[in-house]
């Protein structure tokens, strides 16, 4: 008895999650940070946007308009829908950060949501040579998927399954995605947590980095990407990493040379020795 109420309990919570979504999109809409009033403007820095789980690059279309207009250059993932396995989404997204980087002159900064901040926050410690900044956005840094709601993380282990099965790919390394997340990022890449503690479907502790800078705002876990408190806070974030100094041409011809050159060697190894 006292299981089905849980339950019940729970599956409310979730329905409270697009009534929030749409009222915090009106709050955005009539507020002045979206209107840029009184918020620092970018200088062109390149901004990677990376979507939560069974969300796309849909998900963030306001947010990137809104960067855009401060300034700065959104950049989306290219997800239609956040199923993969995320070792496999990760390096997909790896290619594109040589690109970018030798595009814009800078190292990049990732804003992810949900399962989109813990990818961000990979990229962020395997290539820090590419990652200057990472925003997790009611992400489950610690304790992942123990930390999201029930049905949310039978939804996410299913789809590694049925993936799986789809495709004929080996069977995702959860684990070892899970220990790059939650592992300290290195020096040179700064991170920011922002979380909720109404959040109904991760545990805001999770998503909290004893090393990070971690800002709480009030809202439902699916509205977090249009809240106005968020944006506020994502504003000052990267008016700080505007501030800071950018890569120089030639340490930037030098990094996109490395990354390319350890790829290709790292893909040499993988190749099958044929005994003759």
């Amino acid at each position: 008895m006292k299981c089905n109420l849980v339950m019940r309990r729970k599956m409310w919570q979730l329905t409270t999650s697009y009534p929030d979504c749409c009222y915090q999109l009106a709050r955005l809409l009539s507020g002045a940070v979206y209107r840029g009033n009184g918020v620092p403007r970018g200088r062109g820095e390149p901004i990677l946007l990376i979507p939560g789980f069974l969300a796309g690059d849909w998900s963030l279309r306001v947010m990137a308009g809104w960067l855009s207009r401060l300034g700065y250059r959104p950049h989306f993932s290219g997800i239609a829908c956040n199923v993969r396995d995320p070792n496999k989404t990760g390096q997909l997204l790896a290619q594109r950060l040589p690109h970018l980087v030798g595009e814009m002159g800078s190292r990049v900064i990732i804003v992810g949501h949900s399962l989109g901040g813990m990818l961000a926050r990979f990229l962020g410690a395997h290539f820090p040579e590419f990652v200057s900044h990472v925003v997790a956005v009611g992400s489950p840094i610690r304790n992942f998927p123990q930390a999201a709601h029930p049905f949310v993380r039978f939804a996410f282990l299913a789809s590694q399954v049925l993936w799986k099965e789809v495709m004929r790919e080996p069977p995702p390394d959860l684990l070892g995605f899970i220990q790059s997340v939650s592992s300290p990022l290195p020096q040179e890449v700064g991170f920011t947590a922002i979380f909720s503690k109404q959040d109904e479907i991760v545990d805001w502790r999770a998503c909290l980095d004893p090393q990070g800078d971690n800002r709480e705002v009030s809202g439902r876990h699916v509205g977090l990407v249009v809240n106005p408190e968020v944006y506020s806070v994502l504003a000052g974030v990267l008016a700080t990493c505007s501030q800071r100094k950018e890569v120089r041409p030639t340490r930037r011809v030098f990094l996109v040379l490395s990354y390319l050159t350890r790829r290709f060697f790292s893909s040499y190894n993988r190749r099958p020795v044929v005994n003759t």
